[in-house]
């Protein structure tokens, strides 16, 4: 029977190995826009198949969310941001490097309805219609869907005319389920949140906008692990991965 010191000494060597082979590896966190998640979870997928040294982390919100989380010291090693403006700030704050940041997908502005709508959005003018009631819309200081929609409807001189009729949302995705509750008529979401068809969702416009849609990825400077992010990014651009992003609506840049 083993002695109690000499069952100490195999766990302690089990605990160093353990924690030896943890190490040898490297962990990334990526912030990133929430209209990227499912698009990013599969770009990981195929990533860490061939590097399997680098275990990618995720954390999923509004961009300007993320850029505050940033700004509050949050351990990111890279910022994927669903605007230029807010990647703009990052850059300007001097929390990334400018040569370090690359652009990486496209995406369209849409709006979405509720299917059992009792009227139809001829145009994007009848959105102020009287019988348009609840929209939802991400908030426009920290959501650049948001801003983009904002953007659109002052573009037009809508803005006012809707105010009164717009809930804000911390991102994306919480306005598609604001509609598939049926707790709102119109939702202002991205082209690739409707990629494959939606029983309880309908597309009723996709927009036509000034403003191209852009996803930049940068560096933070405080990264432990530049190596291993521009490791990523080169990946981002590879073949393989524009065939994923394509896949899931993007246009690649």
């Amino acid at each position: 029977m083993l002695s109690f010191k000499k069952i100490a000494v195999i766990l302690f060597l089990v605990l160093t190995l353990c924690r030896g082979g943890f190490a040898a590896g490297t962990e990334l966190l990526i912030s990133a826009a929430s209209s990227t998640t499912d698009v990013l979870k599969e770009l990981i997928v195929a990533f860490e198949l061939d590097n399997p040294d680098v275990h990618v982390a995720t954390n999923f919100a509004g961009s300007g969310t993320l850029l505050r989380q940033i700004e509050r010291g949050a351990p990111v090693d890279l910022f994927f941001s669903a605007d230029q403006l807010t990647m703009n700030q990052a850059v300007g704050q001097g929390l990334v490097n400018q040569d370090e940041v690359h652009n990486i997908a496209e995406n369209r502005l849409i709006i979405i309805g509720r299917n059992d709508l009792p009227y139809s959005l001829v145009n994007f003018e009848s959105i102020s219609l009287p019988n348009v009631k609840l929209i939802a819309v991400g908030n426009p200081d920290s959501v650049p869907a948001g801003r983009y929609a904002r953007a659109a409807l002052q573009k037009q001189g809508l803005w006012d005319d809707v105010a009164s009729n717009l809930i804000f949302t911390q991102n994306v995705r919480q306005c598609i389920d604001y509609i598939a509750r049926g707790e709102v008529d119109l939702a202002f979401v991205y082209a690739t949140d409707m990629r494959f068809p939606r029983e309880d969702v309908d597309l009723l416009l996709t927009l036509d906008m000034s403003e191209p849609i852009i996803y930049p990825i940068g560096i933070l400077k405080r990264s432990k692990f530049q190596g291993e992010s521009a490791r990523f990014i080169a990946f981002l651009k590879s073949e393989k991965a524009e065939e994923i992003i394509e896949s899931f609506g993007f246009s690649n840049f």
